[in-house]
């Protein structure tokens, strides 16, 4: 064997070892880019599902302003399923269906820059096995063309061997700055994979607090308003027949607005979890039912067991006392009860809380009685690992009861 063809020989297998790192390579890219592409559109549904739960109008019922608001929040495109929107076939790789109880939601998005990039290394990988494949079939066509003219070698062996040599520095020079550009381009796709993440990060957070705090406004702050307003609706049948009633009436609105306007204080501040612990639960719950009572013939019977309430953290107190809130706004408001119970007590490893009315009830699997408060009531209960059931019937009045798990007193 002479020295061209050992060299000849030894050029094959190093392109056939480059040949099959670079399909490996390949295999690999696209294994990866489908994995992030379903990322990507995980991470869009759960931004869809977080704005779906405080969307005031099911999809059944969006218009195109709706749907361009909620796209926007989102950064996505949103529309009826199977429609093509935005300029999107409906098999586009960035889209994805969301089913809801009215109607099925269809949402295209953009390519994330990170996955571009992955595709770009993967069509690099692909053309660096292609160029791989044309060396490996031109040196099958130089042996072939050798065996062919022996003398050729003969004549010239070291003139060959040269031009082989030459070739082979020019190929590795070549397969060198390669690797570099692919190092650099790995850089840049994992700068853009930390970037995006932590936008996601970033948005998760934000939209976790706009919910939280529209549960709080909800059931805080517009309760308080709407208390006021039903003494103020009792004011109006007093000022002629009992002028100092009436008067005595505006004077508890006056100090109710000025609490309602220190509770917005305190949200804005962050200081609304301190007013809570320094009353404590109990009397806070008096203080609640007073507000929401606003002169009406409605007997309350509260029933709280503190042992009760001294396990619940500072988190579970807070949200505790606003399922409270909600239930029994609800009861006087849509049910007209004359009789509300709310009991609290314990057991091993639970806190059950209960509000029970004699109004009027409803039909939970049929009525959407009270707005957003049975949504924000169940909202906050899978916050806290809580389970909230609600009984009612018409003419049977409302049962809502929450178990709220607790760990053991320190001995």
């Amino acid at each position: 064997m002479t020295s061209f063809t050992r060299l000849v020989g030894y050029s094959a297998l190093l392109l056939f070892v480059f040949l099959g790192a670079a399909l490996a390579a390949q295999g690999w890219l696209h294994h990866e880019t489908q994995r992030l592409r379903a990322d990507a559109v995980e991470a869009k549904r759960v931004q869809l599902r977080a704005v779906l739960e405080t969307f005031p109008r099911p999809p059944g019922q969006w218009t195109p302003a709706d749907r361009s608001h909620i796209g926007a929040m989102i950064g996505a495109t949103v529309g009826d399923r199977g429609e093509a929107v935005g300029g999107a076939a409906p098999d586009s790789p960035f889209y994805f269906d969301e089913k809801t109880a009215t109607s099925d939601v269809h949402v295209t998005f953009a390519a994330p820059a990170f996955i571009r990039l992955t595709l770009l290394y993967q069509r690099t990988a692909a053309g660096l096995a292609l160029l791989a494949a044309g060396l490996l079939g031109l040196w099958f066509v130089l042996v072939a063309f050798t065996w062919r003219r022996p003398d050729s070698v003969s004549r010239s062996p070291w003139a060959a061997a040269q031009v082989e040599m030459s070739g082979l520095t020019q190929l590795a020079k070549t397969s060198a700055a390669q690797e570099e550009e692919l190092d650099r381009e790995r850089d840049v796709r994992r700068r853009a994979e930390e970037d995006a993440q932590l936008r996601q990060r970033l948005l998760a957070q934000s939209l976790e607090g706009k919910i939280r705090l529209g549960h709080d406004l909800h059931d805080g702050i517009i309760q308080s308003l709407y208390a006021v307003g039903l003494t103020l609706e009792s004011v109006r049948t007093l000022l002629a027949s009992d002028p100092a009633e009436a008067d005595r009436r505006l004077e508890k609105c006056r100090e109710g607005l000025n609490g309602t306007i220190r509770d917005v204080r305190a949200y804005i501040t962050g200081l609304g979890p301190e007013n809570l612990r320094r009353i404590g639960f109990a009397q806070a719950l008096d203080a609640l039912v007073a507000e929401l009572r606003a002169d009406r013939a409605v007997n309350f019977d509260l029933r709280i067991d503190h042992e009760a309430t001294a396990r619940l953290s500072q988190e579970q107190s807070i949200d505790a006392l606003q399922i409270t809130r909600e239930a029994i706004s609800n009861s006087l408001r849509h049910g007209g009860a004359t009789a509300v119970t709310v009991r609290v007590q314990h057991s091993d490893g639970e806190v059950g809380l209960l509000v029970q009315d004699n109004g009027r009830g409803f039909d939970p699997a049929t009525s959407n009685a009270g707005g957003h408060g049975l949504a924000n009531m169940r909202a906050r209960a899978h916050r806290l690992g809580a389970n909230v059931r609600v009984d009612s019937r018409p003419g049977n009045g409302t049962r809502v009861v929450v178990t709220l798990p607790v760990t053991a007193l320190p001995a």
